[in-house]
């Protein structure tokens, strides 16, 4: 038996969007900046998840406390101008969201990416119309693992809590989710690493965006 959703709640990085190869340029870009040296991209690919001043806090190092605050305007400048690219729509995403449009669900984002930055993505990679609402840090008081960003959005789309799921890559989506009193997705294929989703309980976990249309409608 599926189950009944109004609303699905994606997180953006790691689940709509492989953002990781401009995210790690515009990162080194800071580290070349300041004549540092700069990192492997899968090293500051596994930075992502907190927000752009966790990441680039994490590729300064020693110098972050010195460095921050002159280079996380830079950075942010930096990506905003090359966060497309590379970054491209992992497999299915599309057809999802067509999916579920089609069916009459809200969709949204709830993300740790500023939410101009979110609007300019996605436009640019064409899934900008399928999006009811969108909340990034800039909205809320307190980021994820708190639930804030999704009470948002079901006030935002007058969706009941057990109506909607969340989908994310990072404990930090389950948590936010649970906390909101929605169902929550883990995807595998994201940025987080797979036991720490797991030991977050989701109500189920997803290995390609596509068998989520599996167990709601």
């Amino acid at each position: 038996m599926k189950t009944q959703i109004d609303t699905v709640i994606f997180d953006f990085d790691g689940v709509l969007v492989n953002t990781g190869p401009d995210i790690a340029s515009a990162a080194n870009y800071i580290l070349q900046l300041y004549h540092l040296e700069e990192l492997p991209q899968d090293t500051i690919v596994s930075y992502i998840g907190g927000g752009a001043e966790v990441l680039l806090r994490r590729c300064l190092k020693d110098r972050a406390d010195e460095l921050i605050s002159q280079a996380l305007p830079e950075f942010n400048q930096r990506y905003n101008e090359y966060c497309c690219v590379q970054s491209h729509l992992y497999p299915d995403v599309k057809l999802v969201l067509d999916q579920l449009k089609t069916t009459g669900k809200r969709l949204a984002i709830a993300t740790q990416k500023k939410e101009a930055t979110t609007h300019v993505m996605i436009d640019r990679l064409g899934i900008g119309t399928y999006f009811d609402c969108i909340v990034g840090p800039d909205s809320v008081t307190h980021r994820k693992p708190h639930p804030e960003s999704v009470l948002r959005i079901l006030d935002s789309t007058n969706t009941r809590a057990e109506r909607a799921v969340v989908v994310g890559d990072m404990p930090t989506d389950i948590q936010a989710g649970k906390a909101g009193g929605t169902y929550t997705c883990g995807v595998f294929y994201g940025y987080g690493a797979g036991e720490d989703i797991l030991a977050s309980a989701p109500d189920l976990t997803i290995t390609r965006l596509s068998q989520l249309l599996d167990w709601m409608e």
